[in-house]
């Protein structure tokens, strides 16, 4: 039977498609056979929450436990997956459907002592183009012998707009996965359940953690309650002010966050150029690192403008991108210390948290909130500070404005060196078409509070990149290789590097390299429009999954 499952749009509105498929045995399967025998005529379930069309699942009975291999054919790949637990209830997910494509899709049964493979005939399913609001993914290199096996997921989210895509690739590039979100993503990772976990964010009350599962389903949802906010039907409220920038899950299953405070403080700085502007009161946000269980209830809070020094500022220290979220104040707010990242550390129950505004890493107690490190340039601190700077040895450099540290297998920091500014308030900012971004592997001896870089890809030596926002490293297990997220290149309107994340056109690539010196590219992707126009899409990470099937 060859199924269409968008036949007319009036379908589309009947989601979800349940098809009831009989499946004929083989001529050589004779019902006398020895082996599984089918109890129920097998059931096609197609994108069953309309956000998922390369993804389906058929559910079936058999008369005693059985082991399911699922053939899939397009005309080009034919794949098998077999599942590893033998039931008699199968529910089984069809993934990595590819778009445009005719599928014939057939099934496996072997009983669990190994014997007599059943081999039904094939299911067809023509599966959609991408839709032509999809991001454009352009493969600029693969070599698959030196490449981390595996498929690729990330985030893509339009400028302008208020929506987004979860997207999976194979390694040449080909979509076998998608969701659209009806909302910015910033964040994307596999959660431990085999489900993506996100965290979205859109207009004021918009924003959301979510769990979706790999038939687009959203099965959970969390959202910001402490400010009044309400969020989406269903939706868990967790007693904090804000989402933003990381959605964590820790190894009790529970989540960390980045939320954030507004206090007002006296005689605040009010000019990153000029040390000797006049002060003001200002409305001054910090960041706070929440622990949440999953039933939404706060475990703890840990509050960086007590950890830290609040009248340390940096370059943006001095922004207002607070204002949405605390109701435009007069004066509006001021973007201290804008945290993007926190990773938990199991070895010593400890939290590290990337500031982007102070251009550091801290490391926290998760236990006591006591401060063990900080991973940045010295300029800046208070004398009491003295004790907690990591001081560099050989030949370094500090990050600027970093996202996305993660712990090597080593134990090293792997993180995304965004280089803006290379420098600290009233020393005078590097411009735009002058910087440079990395990835870069730092070494930490605690005891002697030293930090050492190991390895780096990117400028001023290597090849020159610059994406001023957003940035991923990932140490990648099984090759050493890494996987950088070049998340938000800027171009201003004659293709020169910009700093102008609102007035430039927006472009993203995902690279991956070898752990060498120097590293060599050995995958690449381009997420960019082919206009010159303002606007157009950013990655905020990417991941490297062994599978798409969990």
């Amino acid at each position: 039977m060859k199924v269409d499952p968008f036949p007319t749009e009036l379908a589309r509105s009947f989601l979800p498609q349940i098809l009831t498929i009989p499946l004929v045995l083989t001529a050589g399967c004779a019902t006398d056979a020895v082996g599984p025998v089918l109890l129920s005529e097998p059931e096609l379930i197609y994108d069953p929450d309309g956000r998922a069309p390369l993804a389906a699942l058929v559910e079936f009975t058999t008369d005693e436990p059985a082991f399911v291999t699922l053939h899939i054919d397009d005309g080009e790949v034919m794949r098998a997956v077999p599942f590893d637990e033998a039931n008699t209830q199968h529910s089984i997910h069809v993934l990595g459907l590819r778009p445009s494509r005719n599928h014939s899709i057939s099934l496996e049964l072997v009983d669990a002592g190994g014997n007599q493979a059943i081999r039904g005939p094939t299911i067809e399913i023509d599966t959609p183009p991408l839709p032509d609001d999809f991001p454009p993914i352009q493969l600029l290199r693969a070599q698959p012998s030196q490449m981390e096996p595996g498929v690729t997921l990330f985030n893509a989210s339009a400028i302008p707009g208020n929506y987004g895509y979860l997207v999976v690739v194979d390694g040449v590039g080909q979509v076998l996965w998608y969701a659209r979100t009806e909302i910015r993503t910033v964040d994307v990772r596999r959660a431990r359940s085999g489900n993506f976990l996100y965290l979205g964010t859109g207009e004021p009350g918009e924003d959301v953690a979510a769990e979706m599962d790999l038939l687009g389903n959203v099965v959970r949802q969390w959202y910001p309650a402490g400010l009044g906010q309400s969020g989406p039907a269903g939706a868990i409220p967790v007693d904090t002010d804000s989402f933003h920038h990381e959605i964590y899950e820790l190894p009790s299953g529970n989540f960390l966050t980045l939320s954030s405070e507004m206090r007002g403080l006296d005689s605040y700085p009010t000019s990153e150029d000029d040390p000797g502007a006049p002060t003001e009161t200002a409305r001054v946000v910090g960041d706070v690192v929440v622990e949440f269980r999953r039933n939404g209830d706060l475990v703890n809070e840990w509050s960086l403008l007590d950890i830290l020094a609040p009248y340390r500022i940096g370059y943006d220290s001095l922004g207002e991108g607070w204002n949405r979220v605390y109701g435009d104040p007069e004066g509006g707010t001021r973007d201290w210390s804008h945290g993007n990242a926190v990773i938990y550390e199991e070895r010593t129950d400890s939290l590290i948290v990337s500031l982007r505004s102070q251009d550091a890493l801290v490391k926290i107690s998760r236990q006591t909130g006591d401060l063990e490190w900080i991973l940045g340039t010295s300029d800046g601190w208070r004398q009491n500070f003295d004790s907690y700077l990591l001081n560099a040895e050989n030949d370094f450099e500090w990050p600027y404005h970093q996202h996305a540290p993660m712990l090597t297998p080593s134990g090293n920091i792997l993180l995304f060196d965004n280089g803006n500014s290379r420098a600290r308030p009233f020393q005078g900012r590097t411009e735009a078409a002058d910087s440079y971004s990395r990835a870069v592997e730092y070494a930490i001896d605690e005891e002697s509070m030293r930090v050492s870089e190991v390895w780096a890809y990117g400028g001023p030596g290597g090849e020159i990149f610059y994406s001023s926002a957003l940035g991923d490293a990932d140490w990648l297990g099984t090759t050493g290789n890494v996987l950088v997220t070049d998340g938000a290149r800027i171009t201003d309107a004659n293709g020169r590097a910009s700093d102008n994340f609102l007035g430039g056109q927006v472009w993203a690539r995902i690279v991956e390299v070898t752990h060498t010196s120097p590293a060599e590219k050995v995958f690449e992707l381009l997420i960019r429009d082919e206009s010159n126009e303002a606007g157009g899409w950013y990655v905020t990470r990417s991941e490297r999954l062994a599978s798409l099937y969990p």
